[in-house]
């Protein structure tokens, strides 16, 4: 109780604008989990500096950017579910126990390893390109191009949508190959983000847009939203097996790695990788020719698994750190 009572003081503290000058290393993601405690609502910040502002990907040191008033205050509706990440020892993620309506809220983490929302936004990595299903065509007003969440946009799919269907937005990714022997892991299919259906005609569906992970563009695609079952009272025990593998991907542009980026490593299914899993990222150390301990840059937990890669998280850190591609890793806790 006490965490959720400090947490609500900090979140009063900026009912009112403020401004925020841009720091060497920020991101708009890590200014909403400062001001805001959740990094999902980097977009409130993006809209309210779209003059300077062009691409929410590059932003830079000096500028000057005007802070909205804490969603918690100002936000009168809002119908996706927005999950809170909490720090490392605690390992856990929630949503409340039914969708939000009326506002933002902050609740205090249960047992779940993941929200929902967080394993729907890593994304996929698929054996082949998914069938085509359907696109976004247009949007409302027309001369929108960048669509981030509560946008209303137009798919080219009527005959099996009815309203209130929910739907995936994605981009194909690039394809996944092994850092060091090359073998090709997989591709990678990019979520953007999810609508819903408001309304079915003819030819077409009107979407309103509930979630946004990242900027939606015209011509991105969709597919029918699967639920995401995730894990509940996971217990992590330290690992009774060994298992090296590779960093194969780290998801962000920075060239340091902060925390709560995802990361995609060569293990998956085929070595038994489960949700949940944490692995230790690690570099090896000589000094004077002599062999030190190995030392720990980073932690990854699994969130989604494939059958010869995976998907996880960077945990959180005191500060962030450069991981690569082709960095090693080794399985330190598996999830029971």
């Amino acid at each position: 109780m006490k965490k959720l009572v400090i947490l609500l003081v900090f979140v009063s503290v900026f009912a009112q604008e403020t401004t925020h000058t841009v720091k060497e290393g920020d991101t708009l993601w890590d200014i909403a989990g400062f001001y805001y405690q959740n990094p999902f609502l980097w977009p409130y910040i993006w809209r309210a500096n779209l003059m300077k502002v062009a691409d929410p990907h590059w932003i830079y040191p000096d500028q000057m950017f005007v802070i909205p008033p804490s969603p918690e205050e100002a936000i009168a509706e809002v119908t996706e579910e927005i999950p809170v990440y909490v720090p490392e020892e605690e390992v856990s993620m929630v949503e409340p126990a039914e969708p939000v309506t009326e506002m933002i809220t902050f609740v205090e983490p249960d047992h779940r390893v993941f929200s929902e929302a967080l394993i729907h936004r890593a994304g996929y990595i698929v054996e082949q390109d998914l069938p085509y299903w359907g696109k976004i065509v247009g949007t409302e007003p027309r001369t929108e191009k960048v669509i981030t969440a509560y946008k209303t946009v137009y798919i080219d799919r009527a005959h099996d949508v009815s309203v209130d269907d929910k739907l995936t937005i994605y981009r194909p990714g690039a394809d996944i190959s092994h850092p060091k022997t090359g073998r090709k892991l997989g591709r990678e299919i990019v979520v953007l983000g999810k609508v819903v259906v408001e309304a079915v005609g003819e030819e077409g569906s009107r979407c309103r847009v509930i979630a946004s992970y990242d900027i939606i563009k015209n011509g991105d695609l969709v597919i029918p939203y699967e639920p995401v079952l995730a894990p509940e009272k996971v217990e992590l025990i330290p690992a009774g097996r060994q298992v090296e593998g590779y960093v194969v991907d780290v998801k962000t542009r920075d060239k340091l790695t902060p925390p709560h980026v995802f990361a995609y490593v060569d293990q998956g299914e085929e070595t038994g990788i489960a949700v949940g899993d944490i692995f230790d990222v690690y570099q090896e150390r000589k000094v004077e020719g002599k062999t030190m301990p190995d030392l720990t840059i980073a932690r990854i937990q699994v969130v989604s698994v494939f059958r010869a890669a995976s998907i996880g998280l960077v945990l959180s850190g005191r500060e962030p750190i450069p991981v690569k591609r082709g960095e090693r890793c080794r399985l330190v806790s598996e999830a029971r």
